[in-house]
């Protein structure tokens, strides 16, 4: 099953800044018991900014550059410090660099820290809405791709 137009809106809201309440909103309204699209929207969306973020020039950035950004998003309030385990966080990362693996961490816990990353991740790369509206079509063929 494709992701659906629900499912981007959703995300979209988080991504683009708006009011918390519009993003639980709407990703209240989705189908809880279909979220395997949304599921695969949010792990093309941190793949995808983890290539943006860690790569450069088909070089990835070393350790050290990513245990300063999960302190980095830590640090900038109580709700990323509680949300995020920087052992979590940079596994992740790692795996999504191909240097490592998630086993040993639940699918909720990678989940949570998906979202975090991801709009971390997007907040930094500061986009334009149009920007913005391109990643999200281009994640949303990557996650299609995903399911298919």
């Amino acid at each position: 099953m494709p992701v659906t137009d629900e499912q981007v809106a959703a995300l979209y809201a988080q991504l683009a800044g708006r009011p918390p309440e519009e993003h639980l909103r709407l990703f209240n309204e989705l189908d809880q018991n279909d979220n395997v699209g949304y599921a695969a929207l949010l792990a093309a969306g941190l793949f995808e900014t983890i290539q943006r973020r860690f790569v450069k020039d088909g070089e990835i950035a070393d350790r050290s550059e990513i245990i300063q950004f999960v302190a980095q998003v830590r640090a900038r309030g109580n709700e990323s410090l509680e949300a995020i385990n920087p052992g979590v966080a940079e596994q992740i990362i790692l795996h999504a660099l191909g240097k490592g693996s998630l086993s040993g961490i639940d699918d909720q816990t990678v989940l949570g820290h998906q979202i975090v990353l991801l709009s971390a991740l997007v907040g930094r790369a500061n986009y334009s809405e149009a920007e913005l509206n391109d990643f999200m079509a281009q994640i949303r063929a990557d996650a299609d791709e995903i399911l298919e």
